[in-house]
């Protein structure tokens, strides 16, 4: 995929990622008032890119500018949101007894030294706390713990086995196995919970068990993997061992159907939720 795009979905990401905390934290803060509420959006109107940082083909630089658009809407609609968690009376608000959003710790710098991080893209947490983060712009994973201590890392740039190019998504299934959408080679990688490699499958092309532009990867609870094949407009769905299952979708904006769709997840009763970006909702999908 194009640089371009590349961008589109970073940008896209970072917002959704500081909306969704917004959502869930500014309720927790104490007094805050209207004049807070005001402050938040201008923080959210910040993260949105200039129109300037579009480039590309015409059609690129016309779906960035549009995708800015929605961003810029949705800080704004966030004024709304902010005085219904805080509707003040008299001038003093109420805060809300929720500690959903209390900040607990960070950890990592811009760098390639262990625990610094290029363009972190995919998260993923396994039953036992372990925190595994996909080093997108590092072509690794890093391993820490609940509180942020490296524990171990693995992968270089390249298209050997346990090498990556421009990996995004990433999910950990019930045995600790990690599952990496190797976006740039077209893939997936399977590993143990301490980086061993496994396994991989994927090349290439549009046919079953091929991508073009693989980004997010979830594991149900019966160890099947979906992937979002983004621009192939699908998602596909294999066993643990990367055996191809089943495929849908199409490009298009109807009922099933996708525009550059990204992330994905399953939830515990094996319905699918798919981040359809450029179509701009979610759809929810039933896998018996």
């Amino acid at each position: 995929m194009r640089a371009a795009t590349r961008a589109i979905l970073v940008s896209a990401c970072v917002l959704t990622c500081a909306l969704l905390g917004y959502r869930s934290g500014v309720a927790a803060k104490a007094s805050h008032c209207p004049k807070d509420c005001k402050q938040d959006i201008k923080s959210c109107l910040a993260l949105v890119l200039t129109n300037k940082a579009c480039t590309g083909t015409k059609a690129e630089k016309k779906a960035c500018r549009k995708m800015h658009a929605v961003q810029r809407k949705a800080c704004r609609g966030l004024v709304k949101l902010c005085k219904q968690r805080n509707p003040g009376t008299s001038g003093v608000c109420v805060p809300s007894t929720s500690s959903c959003g209390t900040f607990l710790t960070t950890w990592g710098t811009s760098a390639s030294g262990n625990g610094q991080f290029a363009s972190p893209a995919g998260v993923a947490v396994d039953g036992s706390g372990h925190v595994y983060v996909v080093d997108s712009g590092n072509n690794r994973i890093q391993k820490f713990d609940n509180g942020g201590t490296l524990l171990t890392t693995w992968g270089t740039s390249g298209s050997g086995n346990g090498q990556f190019s421009g990996p995004l998504g990433m999910a950990v299934d019930g045995s600790g196995n990690v599952f990496v959408a190797d976006t740039d080679n077209a893939r997936i990688q399977k590993f143990d919970n301490g980086g061993e490699f496994l396994t991989t499958w994927g090349t290439f092309g549009s046919g079953n068990a091929q991508f073009r532009f693989p980004v997010g990867v979830a594991v149900d609870g019966s160890g099947n993997v979906f992937v979002t094949d983004s621009d192939n407009d699908r998602i596909q769905k294999f066993d643990n061992g990367g055996t191809f299952l089943t495929t849908w979708g199409t490009r298009g904006s109807a009922d099933g159907q996708f525009y550059s769709p990204t992330f994905v997840a399953v939830d515990g009763s094996g319905n699918v939720f798919v981040a359809d970006a450029a179509n701009y909702r979610i759809q929810k999908f039933a896998c018996p």
